[in-house]
């Protein structure tokens, strides 16, 4: 077996007899200019367009690249986890993927060439890819957060990986676009926890080597470019494992683009300072993608946002909501639209379930969001608002205690634009075999949820095992 770390969350995986890429977002950028690969990706081989399998842990534009997916040869077979609706699928279809398999929970696959593969859902739109072939394990947990009573089948089958990969950093706009006007509700992700929950995985997986994956980013756009202050690097999480407990059972390995290790030859790393000199490589790229920038903010400039579009996008998710949701989701949640000189704060009221327009925000507002006009007429227009919380490209003013409802508000919403909502969608026959087999992780859910910690550390609880505060 040999693999290739192509850059942030993409990994090109050759056996004997097959060649399998996973999450190819190959080159360019994602969430509107925002995200940029680095380190810098990789040179993109041939090979890497013409894999035998493509596996997509999720459905997010850093792992689900439209323009990468375009560009990989439709000769090739793809493998999605089976969530409990059917949105990666369609959209496969759409790109011209003639074969697409849909992976149950925890039930292994040999591919015809001997390499036995798995895919591990985790909450409602995440999951980890398992790769095994002459006893050698590959464990993408990239995004994925599974743990527990969840992740002991993957144990039970495959034994502790030879290699995890597991993302380290945020990928959503808490706390670093918020303007907090509590200070205590800016404590509900640090990036310690970050690092624990890297730890934690390698203590419940105990893999030979982990290698901190999917967090290979800068925010190159002028908008999201203070984000990079905080993000949490690979050498940070080096050194949290290396004075952890984690040490004598683990090896922590940085694996950059294009670094390879195969079954012969073991690793093959190359030097590099895209740390030690991570403001110039950042100033760098900036500098290179400024033209993809300029033309991408001509675009928007050009993109209306009228209260007719965003009125029916936001009813439409209200309507869906379930019953009685005014009772977790007790504040309105606020968009400023200054093109609207006369009412400029477009009002999402849970209780009443209405959208209206105001010339000031209620008093009793959660977040006021603030967007370009262009980003989110776009994002309506795609159904992918809630990425624009990923994107970085906003700012959202806090009121004390709003936080509960603003996480809320972004989580609920990407699941209805994934299709999870209205709640009569999952009474299907498709939902209730993917439940039954997730089933150990419902109950901990369940469990989790009728607790009696306080509603702030079950809201951290859940952005720090989605990670992505979305997915």
């Amino acid at each position: 077996m040999r693999f290739t770390v192509i850059g942030h969350a993409c990994l090109f995986i050759e056996t004997a007899s097959e060649r399998i890429l996973v999450d190819p977002w190959l080159s360019g950028s994602c969430y509107w200019r925002s995200w940029w690969h680095f380190p810098p990706n990789t040179p993109i081989l041939e090979k890497f367009l013409e894999p035998d399998y493509v596996y997509l842990t999720h459905h997010h534009f850093d792992h689900f690249h439209y323009p990468s997916l375009r560009r990989i040869s439709k000769k090739a077979r793809v493998l999605i986890p089976r969530f409990g609706v059917d949105v990666m699928r369609h959209e496969l279809d759409q790109l011209g993927f003639a074969d697409v398999t849909e992976m149950p929970h925890g039930e292994p696959m040999r591919l015809p060439g001997g390499t036995r593969v798995a895919s591990y859902q985790y909450g409602p739109d995440d999951s980890a890819f398992v790769v095994e072939r002459d006893r050698v394990v590959l464990a993408d947990l990239n995004d994925c957060k599974i743990k527990g009573p969840a992740a002991r089948p993957m144990m039970k089958t495959f034994g502790p990986p030879t290699f995890m990969f597991k993302s380290h950093s945020f990928a959503q706009a808490y706390p670093t676009c918020y303007d907090i006007k509590d200070p205590a509700d800016a404590k509900l992700m640090t990036r310690e926890d970050f690092l624990e929950t890297f730890l934690d995985a390698i203590r419940e997986l105990r893999p030979k080597y982990a290698v901190p994956f999917a967090s290979m980013v800068a925010f190159l756009h002028p908008e999201s470019r203070h984000c990079n202050v905080y993000a949490v690097r690979p050498p940070e999480v080096a050194a949290a494992a290396a004075a952890s407990d984690v040490a004598a059972t683990t090896e922590t390995v940085l694996m950059v683009p294009g670094d390879t290790w195969s079954a012969d030859g073991g690793f093959a790393l190359q030097p590099n300072d895209y740390y030690a000199r991570q403001d110039q490589w950042i100033e760098r790229l900036a500098a290179a993608s400024g033209s993809k920038i300029q033309e991408e903010d001509d675009e928007e400039r050009g993109k209306a946002l009228t209260f007719d579009r965003f009125s029916a996008h936001f009813g439409g998710y209200l309507e869906a909501l379930p019953p009685l949701i005014w009772l977790v989701l007790r504040r309105p949640m606020v968009f400023h639209v200054p093109s609207d000189a006369a009412a400029p704060f477009w009002v999402l009221d849970f209780r009443r379930r209405t959208v209206a327009r105001a010339s000031s925000p209620p008093a009793n507002y959660a977040a006021i969001v603030k967007i370009r006009e262009g980003v989110l007429a776009d994002a309506i227009e795609k159904n992918v608002v809630a990425f624009a919380h990923i994107s970085m490209r906003l700012r959202i003013d806090l009121a004390p205690g709003g936080v509960q409802t603003d996480f809320l508000f972004w989580g609920l919403l990407s699941l209805h634009e994934l299709g999870y909502f209205p709640l009569h969608k999952m009474a299907t026959p498709r939902a209730a075999r993917v439940l039954w087999r997730r089933r150990a992780e419902v109950w901990g859910f369940l469990v989790s949820m009728f607790s009696f910690r306080s509603v702030d550390e079950k809201v951290r609880a859940t952005l720090a095992s989605r990670h992505s505060g979305t997915t």
